[in-house]
C-alpha cells in the first residue's frame, strides 16, 4: 500500500489504527508493507489557487511515477479519484488498473455553477461576475473533461461508491457522446485515441460499491429516550454549508416557543487554521441570528463522545449539496436520528427514502429544512416508525455487503494477475 511519506506513524501503527478507528482487523503488520511516497503533498489542493484541477492531476503523476519505482504491483487499484496515475501505471509500468471513484473529479453540477455565473466553493466571485471569464473557465472545463475521459478509459475494472457518482462516471468516461454535451469529445477522437491507448472498445458501466459502514455499534442504540438536541456531523469545510444549518435552525425556533429548548449541536473536525477560522465565522454567523445560546460547537471530539452524542440526539441533519455518498447520513441513521439530508446526491439517490420506505426527510432551502425540524418537535411524524425503518435500511451498506462486492468486482483482474510473481517491495 502506498501512503504519504510525511505520515508519523509505523507500518504496525498503522494497522493497529485502523482497527481501533474503524474496527478493521488486518493481517499482522509484517503482512502488510506500506511505501512512502513523498511527492503525495503535489495532490494538496492549496498549492494550486488556480487551475487546481490540473495541477493535482499533474502532481498524482509524479505522486505515481514515485511510487511505482518504489514498489510495481501486478494490479494497482486507485481509490483517491486521481484518475491521471492510470497514464503511469498502465502506459509506463505495465499494470492492471482498477479504480473505485468516490468522486468525479468534475461533474455536470459543477459547469453548471459556472455557466449560470453562481458563486460557490468550485467558482470564485469574480469569475462568477465575469462574462468573459465564465467562457474562459468552461472552455478549460470542456479541456479537463476531455482528458479526464481519456485517463478514465485506462481503467481495466471501475467501481463507484454511490448511484450518483456511478451516473457522472459512465457518462464522463464510458457512454457514447451525446451530441453538444460539454464533457464528451467527438465519438471518433476518442475511439481513436483509446485504442492508441490500448483500451479499444467500450468498457462495461461502472459497478455500484457502497462504502462499507460498520453501524454495529449505533445500531445498538435505543431508539427512544433522546434529547431534544438537533446534531449535525462533518468536518468544517466550506461543502459541509454548516451555514445552512444556522439559518435553518434559527428560522425553526423562530416559529413558536415551544421550540426555545431545542438544541443544534455542530461536531466536526478541523484540520488546519482554515477550518478553525470557519469555525470562528459560524460562531460568529449564530451570534448575528440570536441562537448562539443555543447552539454547541464540538470541535474534533472522540469517538465514543460521537457516539454518546448519536445516542442522545432526537434529529441528524446534513446539508451538503452533492454529497458523493454520505457515511455520516447512513451513521445517523443506524444511530436511531430521525435524519434530515440533503435533497441530492448519495443521500437522494442512495440512502434516504428508498423502495418506498419512509426513514427521513430530504431537503435544500431553509424553509424546507425547518419544516422537517418542526415535523419532528410539534409530533407530526412518527419518529419511532420511521428511525426503525432507516435502521433497518442501512443494512445495505455494512463491511460484509461490501466484501463481496469488491471481491466479485475485481475478481478478474486479480486473477488475471495471480499468475505473475511479484517482488516483495523493499524495506522501508
Amino acid at each position: 500500500m502506498y501512503t504519504a511519506a510525511t505520515t508519523p506513524y509505523t507500518d504496525e501503527d498503522i494497522v493497529a489504527r485502523a482497527a481501533a478507528t474503524f474496527g478493521v482487523h488486518l493481517p499482522p503488520a509484517a503482512a502488510i508493507r506500506f511505501v512512502r511516497v513523498p511527492a503525495t503533498r503535489l495532490l494538496d489542493a492549496a498549492l494550486y489557487p488556480r487551475f487546481t484541477m490540473v495541477g493535482q492531476s499533474l502532481g498524482s503523476m509524479v505522486a505515481a511515477w514515485q511510487a511505482l519505482r518504489a514498489y510495481t504491483p501486478a494490479v494497482f487499484v486507485d481509490t483517491t479519484g486521481a484518475a491521471f496515475t492510470f497514464v503511469v501505471a498502465k502506459l509506463l509500468a505495465g499494470c492492471a488498473v482498477g479504480a473505485y471513484v468516490h468522486y468525479p473529479t468534475i461533474t455536470t453540477e459543477m459547469v453548471s455553477a459556472v455557466a449560470e455565473q453562481r458563486p460557490s466553493h468550485n467558482n470564485d466571485g469574480a469569475v462568477a461576475a465575469s462574462a468573459a471569464a465564465t467562457r474562459a473557465k468552461l472552455a478549460y472545463y470542456a479541456a479537463f473533461a476531455a482528458a479526464y475521459r481519456l485517463t478514465g478509459g485506462l481503467a481495466d475494472t471501475v467501481a463507484v461508491n454511490s448511484r450518483w457518482t456511478k451516473g457522472h462516471i459512465d457518462a464522463l468516461w464510458r457512454l457514447p457522446a451525446a451530441g453538444g454535451d460539454l464533457f464528451e469529445p467527438a465519438p471518433s477522437v476518442a475511439a481513436s485515441l483509446a485504442r492508441a491507448l490500448g483500451c479499444a472498445g467500450r468498457r462495461p458501466a461502472a459497478v455500484t460499491m457502497y462504502p462499507p459502514c460498520n453501524t454495529a455499534a449505533l445500531a445498538a442504540l435505543p431508539l427512544g429516550g433522546r434529547d431534544r438536541v438537533i446534531v449535525s456531523i462533518g468536518q468544517f469545510r466550506p461543502e459541509k454549508d454548516h451555514a445552512l444549518q444556522l439559518r435553518a435552525f434559527a428560522a425553526f425556533r423562530s416559529r413558536s416557543p415551544d421550540y426555545a429548548d431545542v438544541r443544534l449541536q455542530l461536531v466536526g473536525g478541523a484540520r488546519d487554521e482554515g477550518d478553525r477560522q470557519r469555525v470562528a465565522a459560524l460562531r460568529s454567523l449564530a451570534a448575528d441570528l440570536g441562537i448562539a445560546d443555543a447552539v454547541e460547537f464540538a470541535v474534533n471530539v472522540s469517538l465514543e463522545d460521537l457516539k454518546a452524542r448519536y445516542g442522545r440526539a432526537a434529529v441528524g441533519v446534513h446539508t451538503m449539496w452533492n454529497e458523493h455518498f454520505g457515511i455520516g447520513v447512513v451513521e445517523m441513521m443506524a444511530a436511531g436520528l430521525v435524519t434530515v439530508a440533503h435533497a441530492s446526491g448519495g443521500p437522494r439517490a442512495d440512502i434516504v427514502n428508498q423502495d418506498g420506505a419512509s426513514t427521513g426527510f430530504l431537503a435544500t432551502s431553509v424553509a424546507e429544512y425547518a419544516d422537517a425540524f418542526e415535523a419532528v418537535f410539534a409530533g407530526r411524524v412518527d419518529t419511532h416508525a420511521m428511525t426503525a425503518a432507516a435502521r433497518a435500511s442501512v443494512a445495505r451498506f455494512s463491511d460484509a455487503a461490501f466484501a463481496a462486492t469488491f471481491l466479485a468486482t475485481f475478481a478478474p483482474i486479480l486473477r488475471a494477475a495471480g499468475a505473475a510473481h511479484v517482488a516483495p517491495p523493499p524495506a522501508t
